[in-house]
């Protein structure tokens, strides 16, 4: 019973704190803020979470999970691997589109000095996206329908530019629409993999 309580407790704390960090910010939200969303007190929270990155990495890792799903679910429900290649680069901007907040949050904390310390606990999902892409790329490598290249490269190519361009948007730093931006970019990224 105490132990359903305790991930009750938890996930209240996570879901407050997601949408507080989503619409404000890390930096601009207190935990004060996120005690009051959530119905808990400071000695719960601090319990669950013994400082505020803890909480801002379970939520990084939820936003950033159901933006790889996104992504590679996009990407091999394609027939044809180029295909395949532009659905991950527009589902990666669709993310960008339709959850500012969280592209916002999630290329912040990346961007951040704290999360060096997390990088051992962000290995599995790191590990079970690479683990997907591969599966459904090393077939299409073997046949000749794609190059073979690194995971990292791939994940820079499909989902880091969208992600760099979204933000350039959504701080005014882009000429261009991110409408116009996403009906080309698929194309370019499509042109680096084709072998």
């Amino acid at each position: 019973m105490k132990h359903k309580r305790s991930e009750a407790t938890r996930a209240r704390i996570i879901a407050a704190s997601r949408q507080l960090f989503l619409e404000n910010g890390f930096d601009a939200t207190s935990v004060a803020e996120i005690c009051r969303v959530s119905g808990v007190s400071n000695g719960a929270l601090f319990h669950q979470f013994p400082v505020k990155e803890d909480i801002a990495f379970a939520v990084y890792t939820e936003v950033r999970a159901e933006f790889w799903d996104q992504v590679i679910s996009a990407m091999t429900a394609a027939d044809e691997p180029l295909d395949g290649i532009e659905a991950a680069v527009r589902a990666a901007l669709e993310f960008q589109q339709a959850e500012p907040g969280g592209a916002a949050f999630m290329f912040d904390v990346s961007g951040s000095k704290w999360i060096e310390r997390y990088a051992n606990k962000a290995q599995p999902l790191h590990d079970a996206v690479s683990a997907r892409g591969l599966e459904w790329s090393l077939p299409h490598v073997a046949a000749g329908r794609l190059p073979q290249v690194l995971p990292d490269v791939f994940i820079a190519l499909a989902s880091g530019a969208p992600q760099w361009i979204a933000r350039m948007s959504r701080i005014g730093m882009t000429d261009a629409s991110l409408d116009l931006i996403a009906a080309e970019l698929p194309r370019y990224v499509r042109r680096a993999f084709t072998p």
